[in-house]
Order: structure tokens, then C-alpha cells, then sequence
């Protein structure tokens, strides 16, 4: 039985060690060399059809490429470009984004969301871009340098976008489960800058985020603005971190907001009816920078920092809000929030949603704290009072043991 099993073994090696001559254990084994990794795609107008191009790889090591095509349709186009003569199989399953230009995506990004959910070898998971003052093609092109591949850039924004809370990439998925539940949708946009570059070897472009695209009946409506934005990334628990700059009378003061954690909560009154949603922003954040005259150690200091902290947050909130209820487009999904937070009560509201949500007063609080001044000599707790030498707490704490 040993034996045998040796034997077996043994084939399996043999086998797998011929892979050079095209045998192999594995069907679907594809040699690095004769295939084009796919990281990034993108969708313009072109007439009355569209251009696609993509933008891939043989291998980390070796230099990316652009090919393109049109056609009359996005999948036609797509499929004149797989069968471009590369010399190499175009492999779709790496495709980490798809941008589409804005002149197409104001006409329609049906075809494009089709593509991507449809077609077998693309992921749910792509980010979706909407590009903003110019072709998704031309952006794709000036990211592009010998040494900073295009799509690097473009990963490298949407691992960061969220840090400095200027927008967040969603994907294929949750734009089709967006308008699958609300009818709209949001789109993450950007658009490519000029700037003096770092090194020789990067594209003539960079890349920034442009706020968010609604989307609605398949094509792009209106932009946010950044306050907007930042309003709708705090109400959809997208948030992670933001700088913001305060201004003092005689100082200036730059803080990073570290946490930033929204309460929402529906008011019913007697009759059932929808009276009020109440937002309660809670705020956290650690002071980096003062330029001026300014005691960060003085209380009365601290609490102007604290008080227009909250101010520029909760107008955020406000300003989404407002913009959602404007475009009688609920993107911010307030009724999934109404609904679970109190199930029984919206089932039984004598009003439709869709009465109710244009006119609904909408309240927003916050409060904001500065949880660390960096000044040695002064140190707040979160509550923004003294804190302890750490001297006294072990003594204490010796003490109670």
C-alpha cells in the first residue's frame, strides 16, 4: 500500500515538474508570460457608442500597458478589446476599478454596472469612479509613468480617501444594492490635477477626490459638494479621520477628528405619524497644529476649539441632509434607519415614505472634545478637564489593593 501510494506521489511530482512543456495537474494553469492581468477599466462616450480601455500587467516586474477599443456597447466593446492581438490572455477576475467619464456617466452607467455583475469573469467587489473634467481614458493615461503604474495610484487613493475624509469607494455591489433599496445611489468622483512632478518616472497627472455623484434612473444627477460629502460619509458610517481647521480669534488650529460617531433616533407623535429624526453627532479629536497666539492650555481656549468643532461637523449633517431631501432622493438610507430602529411604529405610519421624507424636520446636535492637547504641561482627559499625575493614580490604586 506504501508503495503504491510513493507511486502516485511520485507521478504527481513528475507531472507537475513538466509544466514547462504545458502538462500540469492543474486545468486552468496559465503561464505569467502569456497573461495580462486586468487591474483597471474604463468607460467613455464616443459618439453614439463607447470606448473602453484597460489598463494591465504580464507580472509585478513588468511594464503596464493601455489598450483600447469602441464599439456599440460596453460588453461589444469590451470583447473586440479581449480579442485584440496582445500576444498575451486578457485575465478580467483582477480587475480592481472601472472609471467611467462623466459625459457618459450623465447619459447612463446602466451598461457599465450590467458589465460587472453580469459578466462571469468581473467582481462585485470593483470600485466604481466617476471622473470628473475630462475622459476616464485621458485620466488613465496621464497617471501612467514607467515606474508608478496607474493603477497603483488609483489603489493607493482608495486605501487613503477615508483617512482624510474626503470621500469613500464604493463598489459595484453596494451601488446596485443602493438602488435595488432606495432608487438612487452614490458614486465616488475624481479628477485628475497637474502638478510639478516628484520624479521622472510618474505620469504628468495626479489624482484627487471630487466629491460624490448621485445617481438616479441609471444616470449620474448631481454633485455633491465637500461639505455635503462629508456630511454623508458621517451619517453612512463611513468615516474614519479628518483634519479640520479652527479659527481663533488670534490663532489658528488644526485638529485631527478621530472619531466621529452618529446617533440617530425617530420621533412618533400620538397619531403615529413621523414627527422628527433626531442626529446626535459625537465628536473626538487631538490637537496637531497652532499657528498664532493661542494657550491651548487655558480651558476657555479648548472650549472655542470644541464649540466650532462642532459647528463645521454638525453642518456637514446638516448640509446632507438638506441636499438628500432637496433631490427627494433618500441615498443616505434614513429609512432603513427609521425602519430598524423602530419596526412596528413605521409599519403603522398612516403617511407613505415617500410623503413624509422631503418635508421631515430633521434635528442635529453634537458634541465635540478635545481629547489630547499634546502640551506636557497640560494634558486633558476626554472630558477636556486635567488629568491625574500617573504618579497619583498608582499610588491610589496601590492603596486600594
Amino acid at each position: 500500500m506504501k508503495k503504491a501510494i510513493c507511486a502516485l506521489l511520485a507521478v504527481g511530482l513528475a507531472l507537475t515538474a513538466t509544466s514547462c512543456s504545458g502538462l500540469t495537474l492543474f486545468s486552468n494553469y496559465r503561464r505569467l508570460e502569456n497573461i495580462e492581468l486586468v487591474r483597471t477599466v474604463t468607460a467613455d462616450r464616443d459618439g453614439d457608442g463607447v470606448n473602453v480601455s484597460v489598463y494591465g500587467t504580464a507580472g509585478e516586474q513588468s511594464e503596464a500597458r493601455m489598450y483600447e477599443r469602441s464599439g456599440p456597447s460596453v460588453g461589444v466593446a469590451m470583447g473586440k478589446l479581449i480579442l485584440m492581438p496582445l500576444g498575451r490572455e486578457a485575465i478580467l477576475s483582477h480587475t480592481e476599478t472601472m472609471l467611467i467619464g462623466e459625459e457618459l456617466a450623465e447619459i447612463s452607467i446602466r451598461e457599465c454596472l450590467d458589465y460587472v455583475e453580469r459578466f462571469s469573469e468581473m467582481r462585485l467587489d470593483t470600485g466604481i469612479l466617476i471622473v470628473r473634467d475630462g475622459t476616464a481614458r485621458d485620466l488613465l493615461a496621464g497617471l501612467s509613468g514607467s515606474d508608478t503604474p496607474a493603477s497603483d495610484t488609483i489603489a493607493g487613493l482608495s486605501l487613503n480617501i477615508a483617512k482624510v475624509g474626503e470621500g469613500y469607494f464604493f463598489t459595484a455591489r453596494e451601488i446596485a444594492s443602493s438602488m435595488a433599496d432606495n432608487g438612487c445611489a452614490l458614486i465616488q468622483c475624481v479628477r485628475g490635477v497637474k502638478e510639478e512632478k516628484l520624479f521622472e518616472a510618474r505620469g504628468d497627472l495626479n489624482l484627487e477626490p471630487a466629491g460624490f455623484a448621485v445617481v438616479k434612473d441609471g444616470a449620474v444627477c448631481q454633485y455633491l459638494t465637500d461639505e455635503e460629502t462629508l456630511g454623508v460619509i458621517l451619517l453612512l458610517g463611513k468615516y474614519k479621520s479628518r483634519n479640520v481647521d479652527l479659527a481663533l480669534p488670534d490663532a489658528a488650529v488644526t485638529v485631527s477628528v478621530d472619531l466621529a460617531e452618529t446617533d440617530m433616533k425617530p420621533v412618533f407623535d400620538q397619531d403615529g405619524r413621523l414627527a422628527e429624526l433626531r442626529v446626535k453627532l459625537s465628536l473626538r479629536a487631538n490637537v496637531i497644529n497652532i499657528a498664532g497666539e493661542a494657550d491651548i492650555t487655558d480651558e476657555a481656549v479648548r472650549r472655542e476649539c470644541e464649540r466650532e468643532l462642532t459647528e463645521i461637523m454638525t453642518g456637514a449633517v446638516r448640509a446632507a441632509v438638506r441636499r438628500s431631501q432637496e433631490l427627494k432622493l433618500d441615498y443616505l438610507d434614513l429609512e432603513g434607519v427609521i425602519r430598524r430602529s423602530s419596526p412596528l411604529k413605521f409599519e403603522d405610519m398612516p403617511d407613505a415614505w415617500e410623503d413624509v421624507f422631503p418635508d421631515l424636520p430633521v434635528t442635529v446636535e453634537g458634541s465635540g472634545v478635545l481629547a489630547r492637547t499634546y502640551d506636557i504641561a497640560d494634558p486633558p482627559e476626554l472630558s477636556g478637564k486635567e488629568d491625574k499625575n500617573p504618579w497619583e493614580k498608582l499610588i491610589e490604586s496601590l492603596k486600594g489593593s
